[in-house]
């Protein structure tokens, strides 16, 4: 899975910077699972938003990939699934 971060590069030019990034695989399950419960806490008390950019049916899914491929993208793209 690829990600991308926007870094304010300057500072890297001007000072000796590490950058190590985590992934959740550097974690342990429960550590994992901790923080699921914490970020599920948060939504339900309304301490934790998602902005929402566009919708898509589960269907239309590797139109949603492209979609986020191309970057440029507002808010997240929530894939609808049916119950």
């Amino acid at each position: 899975m690829t990600s991308r971060a926007d870094l304010a590069i300057l500072g890297f030019l001007t000072e000796a910077v590490t950058l190590g990034l985590l992934g959740r695989d550097d974690f342990p399950a429960e550590a994992e699972r901790q923080a699921a419960r914490d970020l599920t806490s948060a939504a339900a008390v309304g301490a934790l938003t998602v902005a929402v950019g566009d919708r898509c049916p589960l269907d239309g899914i590797a139109k949603a990939h492209d979609h986020v491929d191309a970057g440029g993208r507002h808010g997240r793209i929530l894939v609808t699934v049916p119950g």
